[in-house]
Formats: structure tokens, C-alpha cells, sequence
């Protein structure tokens, strides 16, 4: 059987995915609006790359673009999507279905609405494989199940023929992880793969994942609002705010010396962080929708440290590892 999916890098620390520059507009009012906007991260296999950020900053959208599945009236406006020196913002959609679930494949945040509700959860998993390899009914069907077990579900065999909603959510995303991994992508999304589930499903998600990228030598890209979760997967780090990114860097440098007053806000913010009995603290505001955002920084009208040059000139977005969106950088 042969795999659809383009030949692997040669040099293992050449990135495997490279964005740049990524812009994705909407239509609004006779003009456009652009809800994603410079965006630029690189992906290295064995590694994982977190993509934080509040709702409303972009994230998934980023994450859609880069499998050229914008809902419509979005555009890819500008940039550069590279899969091993591809690019895959000129190709056709037939030419990306190669590419989708096979070299790069991704798990949504809500299984109940990804998976189809009149078709078994083996049958689901199978149809993906088939899509991309030469593999008969049968054969496939027998991957599915394999991978069904291989992701912790018992009894994969009778579980395969149950339907989404016989499940539970844990199961449901262990059959959308497996699903995702069945084609053994080279770069695997996750995004927001615990939501609505308990602290102990969440944590065994997230070692699967942890494990299957071990043993495939996948690169993640880990999209999430929670920095607690992903202070326990993540290499890398990619702040996102207001559709930009907005600092970046290695996981350990994130989480002992922020930069940005965001990335400090959304660390005070989380449990622990305080002394027992004190009020946690919140980043005062909303993130800005996009059709109406501030004139200089997106985070000036939330940050104390911002002056009138904050709020009249927009700093460079953070496209590279340690690097930081902003002019107050490592202010007091």
C-alpha cells in the first residue's frame, strides 16, 4: 500500500510545517477585515507548539487556514503555508484532500460535532484510511479497529461498531484521535482536545497524545486557552492575541520570565498563582473584535504599562522563537 502523503524531510531539524506571514480576511461593509493577521510559527517533528490565547484571538481560524478550510466569506488574504517546502495555499482542493487527515490531520475540541452521527465510529475511522491508501474494506476495517485499541478503548472490536453518541466524551475523543492518527500524519492540530471533559479523561487525552507523538515522531501544534494544560505538553509557545502573535518562544523561558504584560496576565491568572484566601486576579477588558480593533497595539486599552505611542503605533508581530510583539517588553 502506498501513503498520498509527500516524502519526509530528510533533516530531522528542518521544520516540517512553515506559516508565515498568514493573513485571513472577511468581507465586511464594502471592505474587509482581517481576522488573522501575520501570523508566522514553524512546526519541527518530535516537537509541539502551543497556540494560547483567550477565545476570540484567532486560534482555531489559524489553525483552519493552514488546512485551507477557511469557512466562507474568509480568505487566505496573504502568507505562506509550507508542508516540507510546499506550498499549500495555491493548491486546489483536491490536491489539499491529499494532504488533509493523511500528512496532516487535526482533532477538534467538540467530537460530537465532528463525528457523523449515522455512521459507527469503525466505519469512520476506516473511510479515512481508505481515503488514502490502496486498502481494501476489509483491511481498512481492521486498521480502524487496531487503532481504536491502540488509543485505550476496550473492546475495540465491539466498540467499533458502536455510534458516536453510544460513547462517552472520552471515548468519543480517543475515536477522533485515532481517526486522526490512523493515516500516521506528519503534523497533527490539536485543538482544544479536553474541553468539557474531567480533569482525569482530560489528563489521560492528553498523555495519549504525548505518547503517540513519541512513538510517530509527529510535530503538534496544541491550541488552547489554558496555560496549565499546556505548561504540561508544550516545547514552544506561541501567545496569540487579537489575531497576531504576539510573543513566542521556548515553553520554559514562557513560563520563568514572560515578556509580554499579556502573557504575564495570563500567567497570574491561573490557580495557584495566589496566596491562599486572595482574589485571583483577571486581565480587565475583552479581546477586540476584529472589525474594531485599537489603532496602535491591540492589547493598549488592557495594559497599564501602555503610553500614547502604544496606542498609536502597532509593534511588529512575534514571528520567530524569543521574540515579543510589544514596546514595553520586560517593563516592571
Amino acid at each position: 500500500m502506498t501513503a498520498a502523503a509527500p516524502a519526509p524531510s530528510p533533516d530531522p531539524a528542518e521544520p516540517v510545517l512553515r506559516v508565515a506571514g498568514l493573513d485571513v480576511s472577511f468581507a465586511i461593509d464594502g471592505g474587509s477585515a482581517k481576522a488573522v493577521d501575520g501570523v508566522g510559527f514553524q512546526l519541527t517533528r518530535g516537537r509541539t507548539l502551543a497556540l494560547v490565547g483567550e477565545s476570540g484571538c484567532g486560534k482555531s481560524l489559524t489553525a483552519l487556514a493552514v488546512l485551507g478550510l477557511v469557512p466562507r466569506p474568509g480568505r487566505i488574504g496573504a502568507g505562506s503555508v509550507r508542508y516540507h517546502g510546499r506550498e499549500l495555499t495555491s493548491l486546489d482542493d483536491r490536491a489539499l484532500r491529499g494532504i488533509r487527515g493523511n500528512a496532516i490531520a487535526m482533532v477538534f475540541q467538540e467530537p460530537m460535532t465532528s463525528l457523523n452521527p449515522v455512521y459507527t465510529v469503525g466505519d469512520q475511522i476506516a473511510e479515512a484510511y481508505r481515503l488514502h491508501f490502496s486498502a481494501s474494506a476489509r483491511e481498512a476495517r481492521a486498521e480502524a479497529v487496531s487503532m481504536l485499541d491502540h488509543v485505550g478503548i476496550a473492546d475495540a472490536q465491539n466498540r467499533a461498531r458502536a455510534y458516536p453518541h453510544q460513547l462517552s466524551g472520552g471515548m468519543r475523543q480517543r475515536a477522533m484521535i485515532a481517526m486522526a492518527l490512523v493515516c500516521r500524519p506528519d503534523v497533527l492540530i490539536a485543538d482544544e482536545p479536553t474541553t468539557a471533559l474531567d480533569v482525569t479523561i482530560q489528563g489521560q487525552i492528553l498523555d495519549l497524545i504525548l505518547a503517540m507523538q513519541k512513538e510517530n515522531g509527529m510535530a503538534v501544534l496544541f491550541i488552547s486557552h489554558d496555560l496549565g494544560v499546556v505548561s504540561e505538553v508544550a516545547d514552544d509557545v506561541a501567545v496569540m492575541y487579537a489575531g497576531t502573535i504576539v510573543e513566542q518562544t521556548p515553553a520554559a523561558s514562557l513560563f520563568a520570565a514572560p515578556r509580554h504584560p499579556y502573557t504575564r496576565g495570563l500567567i497570574e491568572t491561573l490557580p495557584g498563582t495566589t496566596p491562599p484566601g486572595g482574589r485571583l486576579p483577571a486581565i480587565p477588558g475583552v479581546v477586540p473584535d476584529f472589525r474594531r480593533r485599537p489603532k496602535g497595539c491591540r492589547f493598549s486599552d488592557r495594559c497599564s504599562l501602555a503610553d500614547g505611542h502604544c496606542r498609536d503605533a502597532s509593534p511588529p508581530p512575534a514571528v520567530s522563537g524569543g521574540a515579543v510583539s510589544c514596546w514595553k517588553a520586560d517593563a516592571p
